[in-house]
């Protein structure tokens, strides 16, 4: 009798100083019952390895797609209407905040014109101031053609 691939003897030939037979046929009893029970223990694995591949490409498949959608979500602005609580009042805590941001750097910008405004008044006046101290210089200079001048050479 065979079991499988691995042929085993279902008697021994008995001998004067042999092994006692029912000794030897209850091992090998045995052994075929253990062979069973192994081959069934073997079949069951692999057929619940061949369960766990499948549901292992099910799961890939299913993360695969959890991935596109985080991906899509990710890319798309945050509705709030389609938020849970928690993530909307999240939501709009930073576009307050985000507001609160916009109108100090718009009241800096603000500042920063007002004061760059305030610096081109004071550089137009000291330009007119120039501009009518030349203007005297020159008509003072005008008034006296016989006066000796200074040469100014350019610096």
């Amino acid at each position: 009798m065979t079991t499988g691939t691995l042929p085993l003897p279902t008697s021994f030939a008995l001998t004067m100083r042999g092994y006692d037979r029912e000794q030897v046929d209850q091992h090998v009893a045995e052994l075929h019952d253990e062979i069973r029970v192994l081959t069934l223990d073997r079949d069951a694995a692999v057929a619940e390895a061949e369960n766990l591949a499948r549901r292992l490409e099910t799961v890939r498949a299913e993360n695969a797609g959890l991935r596109a959608r985080l991906d899509h979500a990710l890319r798309s602005p945050a509705d709030p209407a389609v938020l849970g609580d928690r993530v909307r009042r999240m939501l709009e805590l930073a576009r307050a905040e985000a507001g609160t941001v916009v109108a100090t750097a718009r009241r800096q910008a603000a500042e920063v014109l007002d004061q760059a405004a305030a610096a081109e008044r004071r550089v137009a006046a000291r330009l007119r101031a120039v501009d009518d101290y030349l203007a005297r210089a020159e008509h003072v200079l005008a008034d006296e053609p016989d006066r000796p001048r200074p040469h100014l050479t350019a610096a």
